[in-house]
């Protein structure tokens, strides 16, 4: 057994009620458990390569895990080929002592590194290098993971790979995803369940994994919070790049739910692509790492300050120097330059660099990085390692991405230059509702749709259905974000304008943020002008954003339609018509068969089907 004095006298200086001070890292083994220590917090790893214990030693030495449960990691992964034994339940993977080492890697006054191996098996072709640091003067441990598929091991499927921590009920009574977003855990019993890890309470509300899904290339830290009268106390997941994370800017999932704070480091959710490897691929990755982080303050919005100072302070280290895996990128470069959009500065958009060969959506091998084009068209990339890249741009209020670019980075820094972006234009623009940029935030409950059962208040909103007129009707307030499949009066939505006939040709352009059908695998939706139909939204499931709260999937989607501009009648009704709309009817707001899976391929749940519109625009030549 390994022991060093500060070991022997902590016991004693928290049973006096002796704050302790920062301190060199300790690192003792006992029958089988590494316990960390640093004087701030103290981790205790099991032969499982688990965090049995996560202690806070401020204040009383308070156990922030749950009494029984622990900080543990698992992944969703499959074999590709055939295999001998059946695969396991929704392909989870979670590793076992027998199929796992536990290593001490390194052990000095300033941090002890612990690595835990795991893997390959039959139906998980990986092996999996856990690592948990701790550092002194620092209350928290790092967390990462590198995957490695081996060119020996069959294909294979990565769906989901994460880090769970089950935080304490006794201590723990908050969540927070925001500095003014602070949300009381629901404690009332559960009387039904809805759907995957959503239930109705006793109280009439309803608790879900979903409700707290963030865009995690925008939230930085997040955490579960013990909120009293005269002081607070906070655990957090703090992230200084989201570099690993697949599908880029838009790339959303979960942070917070029940008594569980998550860090999800790969996921198919909300339509986001899985990790796929061929036989005979060597591929690998490194997955953080990321700082789970304790602190305690008088109020909530002084836990806040302190996250800011440490997420500054994380940013500023990045690339972490402790990271042991050869993968890892420690030097890293910069990329600058300028978009140019129909010679103007191309504001309002991002450049991204992610996977060659793919849309920046779908990235999800590699590493993606992006940075905001301002005003001026300049943009900045810091932090990316050396790597040939996909270069693209995105927003700007443009239907189409610009891409086809590639940029090699090397450490240091260097300046792409000028990028010279053609507007695409159809002809002269008459109207556009909404703005291209992949989501239906503009429109009425965009802003909210991370709610429960959103379409359960549009027979309130929207009594007589949407009927919207250009130049008089306002985006959000009369077009809802979501066109459900159920109705009150009709099933067509319209969208009226002012525009005399011409010749020419007339063209519809219309960006879908979402699509999920109603019926069978494709959606439905029959579009007319003036009572002629022009064409149809026919699209498969694009995710889950409908009924797991979101405005938009992974996937984007743009229809265009063309027509003789002669249709035009000066008093025009376009139309949306859910073909296998269904009038509205409560009773059928129920909850999931309970054979629903709870991934994105799911067959079903108790939503209507449904289309959200990112942006509609119409042009004539």
């Amino acid at each position: 057994m390994k022991s060093i004095a500060l070991k022997a006298v902590l016991p004693v200086l928290l049973l006096l009620g002796v704050m302790p001070a920062a301190a060199q890292v300790t690192a003792t083994r006992v029958e089988g458990r590494l316990t960390l220590n640093n004087g701030l917090v103290e981790a205790v790893i099991d032969a499982n390569g688990d965090v049995v214990s996560f202690r806070d030693l401020r204040d009383g030495a308070v156990e922030m895990v749950q009494k029984g449960q622990k900080l543990y990691w698992d992944a969703n992964a499959e074999a590709l080929g055939p295999t001998i034994t059946p695969a396991p339940k929704k392909g989870y993977y979670r590793p076992n002592p027998q199929t796992t080492t536990v290593e001490l890697t390194t052990a000095t006054a300033a941090l002890a590194d612990v690595k835990i191996t795991s893997g390959p098996t039959e139906h998980f072709p990986f092996k999996a290098e856990r690592h948990y640091v701790m550092k002194d003067g620092l209350p928290g441990l790092y967390a990462y993971v590198v995957f490695r598929h081996p060119a020996d091991q069959p294909a294979a499927r990565l769906w989901q790979t994460r880090f769970v921590l089950r935080t304490s009920p006794d201590v723990f009574n908050a969540w927070t995803i925001s500095r003014n977003n602070l949300i009381r855990i629901p404690r009332a019993e559960v009387t039904q369940k809805l759907m995957d890890a959503t239930f109705r309470l006793a109280d009439g509300t309803v608790k879900t994994k979903y409700l707290n899904s963030v865009y995690w290339g925008d939230v930085s830290a997040y955490g579960t919070l013990a909120v009293e009268a005269d002081r607070s106390r906070g655990i957090w997941m703090i992230e200084a790049s989201p570099e690993y994370h697949n599908g880029g800017p838009i790339k959303q999932g979960q942070t917070v739910h029940d008594d569980v704070l998550l860090r999800v480091l790969q996921s198919a959710h909300f339509g986001a692509k899985s990790v796929d490897v061929q036989a005979g691929e060597d591929w690998s990755k490194v997955y953080g790492p990321f700082l789970i982080y304790a602190n305690p303050a008088s109020t909530p919005n002084r836990l806040w300050f302190d996250i800011d100072r440490q997420l500054a302070v994380e940013k500023a280290q990045w690339p972490y120097d402790f990271v042991s895996a050869p993968e890892y990128a420690r030097k890293r470069g910069t990329l600058t330059g300028e978009v140019r959009l129909n010679g103007a500065a191309a504001g309002k958009s991002k450049v991204v660099l992610s996977d060659l060969k793919a849309n920046w959506a779908d990235s999800v091998k590699g590493y993606n990085y992006w940075g905001d084009v301002y005003a001026d068209g300049q943009f900045r990339i810091d932090g990316i390692a050396p790597g040939t890249y996909a270069l693209s741009v995105t927003g700007a209020d443009q239907p189409n991405d610009l891409t086809g670019r590639t940029v090699t980075i090397t450490a240091g820094e260097q300046d792409a230059g000028t990028i010279f972006w053609d507007r695409q234009t159809h002809g002269r623009t008459l109207w556009q509702l909404g703005t291209f940029d992949r989501q239906a935030a503009e429109f009425r409950n965009g802003d909210d749709s991370r709610g429960y059962q959103m379409f359960t208040l549009y027979p309130q909103q929207f009594p007589n259905d949407v009927d919207y007129t250009i130049g008089r009707s306002v985006p959000a307030r009369d077009w809802n974000y979501a066109q459900w499949s159920w109705y009150v009066k009709d099933p067509a939505w319209h969208l009226r304008f002012k525009a005399a006939p011409q010749a020419g040709k007339g063209t519809l352009t219309i960006g879908i943020a979402s699509a999920q059908p109603a019926k069978g695998t494709l959606t439905d939706v029959r579009v007319a002008l003036n009572g002629q139909e022009i064409g149809a939204i026919r699209l498969p499931k694009t995710g889950t954003a409908g009924y797991r709260g979101g405005m938009q999937d992974q996937n984007y989607n743009l229809i265009t339609l063309s027509f003789d501009a002669a249709l035009l009648k000066g008093e025009n009704d376009l139309t949306f018509r859910h073909a296998d709309g269904q009038a509205f009817d409560p009773a059928r707001v129920k909850a999931v068969d309970a054979a629903a899976a709870d991934d994105d391929q799911a067959p079903g749940t108790a939503a209507p089907g449904q289309v959200m519109y990112d942006a509609i625009r119409l042009e004539v030549q």
